[in-house]
């Protein structure tokens, strides 16, 4: 299959550097002079499917317009992958829906690439296989630092070699105060209200449709904030979202909100692993220790268990204050200890996990622990195509 690279008038040495990512992945990339260019050299293919990657700015309308164009007319010789700064969820809309054609991030190149056309050549999951890893971070009140740490442990598992090769994502069931965009960064592009009443309309292009990109190749299902019902969504509509997730994602990460619905229990007892988040004051520990129990009653026999607490008083000379509180309500449970920082409110604020920025800090260090945790899960059920 040959993959062509092209780029309208944009930006030469970021154009530059994108090709040489590229090429250290795909070495047979042929150069071509433009759209025009690129066409004739499709016309004359009979059978082999090609790959056109074009550097393109989100604003050159016209340069849009000829793309969609030419990915409706030659969908069956070739598949179209823009690369550029965010798109408009219009846009994008309007890209998918083609058949042929995709967008990428220019800072997620070129691992997305490589996803897109593993994809395009069926290379996708087929015959006995081993479902995706689910890890459901559940807080145990609000203000636990929950979505914090479900993002920290998210960055640092697609950026570091534990799980580097594993494609990860992280859903935030919170449909009406979602923030994990807002710790990242990005646009949040999952319109639940759109499949809340007819699960059936979730196809693979509005399903792609639904995916928000973070630069360092993890992806995110987050709804943007609303005052949407929440009620509306059933076990069927998370059903029809999570069987798309599982033909795409070796590695699941759900946020969950603090409330309990009537699908909760079916996302935890689905679940492979369940962390519970929650802070060392006796309030917090009493919350924690029942949102173990009734974890527990729901989850299966073979899920993993841990807790998570979070923002710890340190000892001056090492160590985690009031620790023995902890393990007289909970020492019978796998723990975990991530520490008060400041500097994880500065991660917030810039929109950069604290792992990414500061990867030898403390904190990072302990989220790592809990990463480690999740890299190891397995999953036992086995899915029949």
């Amino acid at each position: 299959m040959a993959t062509y690279f092209l780029s309208p008038d944009v930006d030469a040495e970021k154009v530059k550097i994108i090709e040489r990512k590229l090429r250290s992945v795909i070495p047979d990339l042929v150069r071509s002079d433009g759209m025009d260019d690129c066409v004739r050299a499709l016309t004359g293919k009979s059978r082999e499917k090609s790959t056109v990657l074009i550097v393109a700015s989100p604003k050159d309308g016209v340069f849009f317009a000829q793309l969609l164009e030419q990915a409706g007319r030659h969908r069956d010789r070739a598949f179209f992958i823009l690369i550029s700064d965010d798109i408009p969820a219009s846009d994008y809309k309007r890209l998918v829906r083609t058949g042929a054609a995709d967008w990428v991030s220019a800072t997620a190149v070129p691992q997305e690439i490589l996803d897109i056309m593993a994809r395009q050549r069926g290379e996708g999951r087929t015959g006995n296989r081993v479902e995706p890893v689910v890890v459901c971070f559940t807080p145990c009140a609000g203000g636990v630092g929950n979505t914090t740490l479900a993002v920290e442990v998210a960055a640092h598992l697609r950026t570091h070699k534990v799980a580097r090769n594993r494609s990860i994502c992280i859903v935030d069931l919170d449909f009406q105060s979602s923030h994990v965009c807002d710790h990242l960064d990005i646009e949040p592009r999952l319109q639940i209200q759109e499949i809340a009443n007819s699960p059936e309309r979730l196809d693979e292009q509005l399903f792609d449709i639904f995916i928000s990109r973070h630069a360092s190749g993890l992806h995110v299902f987050a709804a943007p904030r609303s005052r949407f019902d929440i009620c509306d969504v059933s076990v069927e509509v998370l059903d029809s979202l999570f069987d798309l997730i599982s033909s795409r994602y070796d590695l699941v990460l759900i946020d969950m909100p603090v409330s309990w619905f009537k699908w909760t229990f079916h996302v935890v007892a689905a679940s492979d692993a369940v962390i519970v988040t929650g802070i060392n004051t006796i309030p917090g520990l009493r919350q924690m220790a029942e949102t173990v129990t009734a974890v527990r009653e729901t989850r299966r026999v073979s899920a993993q268990f841990a807790v998570v607490i979070n923002r710890c008083e340190r000892r001056l000379l090492g160590g985690v204050e009031r620790r023995h509180h902890v393990e007289k309500v909970l020492g019978r449970e796998k723990m975990f200890f991530v520490g008060e920082d400041p500097m994880i409110v500065q991660a917030i604020n810039s929109g950069t996990p604290l792992g990414l920025s500061d990867p030898s800090r403390k904190t990072s260090k302990e989220v790592a622990e809990v990463a480690a945790f999740c890299a190891d899960v397995k999953s036992t059920r086995l899915l029949t195509a």
